[in-house]
């Protein structure tokens, strides 16, 4: 049984027309696995009027406890000003620099969390970060879920009193902790046509206000897949953006020509996006491993 609804969803992130389909607001609508509310939100943040005034209604209504902050930052030299321009005008804001000795508490973390595949959660496994030629090729990514929980070094920067101050100025309200998860990314091993499902542009939806902070764990240069960003399509969606969450490369390139922003990085560097731009992951040649730590506006899963 797995291995007929994998074959189907293979077939169905083939198919252009059930692509489509899934990415927009009527497959959001018969989302089943998801809550109702959650489906509502994810159809009417799509139009930003829509999606301003349920934030104002939710905003009005919440009563969200400021989260609590480590006493001292870890990026001591950097001013929230700067981050939360450049998110407003872009969509994204790059300069962070995890301290070495974090990156390194982190990185020993990830050489004994247990990481699950996408296709099958209940087969954990552990992946040496130092081991370049320990290839995972039957899947894709594995993943690390909520390594707040279980990594004082991820928690302290989830708390951190500069990201939370960027978050709460870029949301204009305060912020709840929506989830962290660190991951591996392998190559992806076909193409067709000019879309990969795993690596393909699209934007999230994952609240009415949300923002991601994402922080290499390992160098990403053009080899290991670096992040891309459409920057300002955060701004507002158009009737076409609304009816295709989903973009190939040659789409992208035609309505956007020149927007594109590759983020390659060092290891320990970071940035903060709002993913509802257009963005993707690309095809790594090298496996790729990053951190996540996410944030909303309309309930905390933090756990």
């Amino acid at each position: 049984m797995n291995a007929i609804k994998d074959a189907a969803t293979r077939v169905a992130k083939r198919s252009k027309v059930l692509r489509w389909v899934a990415g927009s607001p009527v497959g959001e609508l018969f989302d089943t696995k998801q809550p109702f509310s959650y489906r509502v939100m994810r159809i009417t943040s799509r139009s930003n009027i829509l999606r301003n005034a349920a934030t104002h209604v939710y905003m009005a209504r919440a009563q969200s406890k400021p989260l609590p902050t480590s006493h001292r930052s870890l990026f001591k030299d950097l001013a929230a000003p700067p981050f939360v321009e450049a998110l407003i005008a872009k969509g994204f804001a790059g300069g962070l620099v995890l301290p070495a000795d974090c990156l390194s508490d982190i990185l020993k973390f990830c050489g004994k969390a247990q990481f699950v595949p996408d296709c099958d959660p209940r087969e954990p496994t552990l992946i040496d970060p130092t081991d370049e030629a320990n290839p995972r090729p039957d899947n894709v990514f594995y993943r690390c879920l909520n390594p707040h929980t279980q990594c004082k070094t991820v928690d302290e920067l989830a708390c951190d009193p500069f990201v939370i101050e960027v978050t709460r100025r870029y949301f204009e309200t305060e912020p709840v902790f929506l989830s962290s998860q660190i991951w591996w990314s392998y190559p992806y091993p076909t193409k067709y046509d000019s879309y990969t499902p795993e690596y393909g542009f699209h934007y999230d939806i994952d609240d009415y206000k949300f923002l991601k902070l994402f922080v290499y764990l390992n160098c990403v240069d053009e080899a290991r897949g670096p992040h891309v960003i459409v920057e300002r399509t955060h701004k507002r969606k158009d009737f076409f953006e609304k009816w295709h969450r989903r973009l190939t490369d040659e789409q992208v390139a035609t309505r956007y020509p020149g927007a594109m922003r590759v983020m390659t990085g060092q290891r320990g560097e970071g940035f903060f996006e709002d993913t509802f731009c257009y963005h993707k992951g690309t095809n790594p040649r090298k496996r790729r491993l990053t951190l996540q730590l996410e944030y909303g506006i309309r309930s905390s899963r933090r756990n």
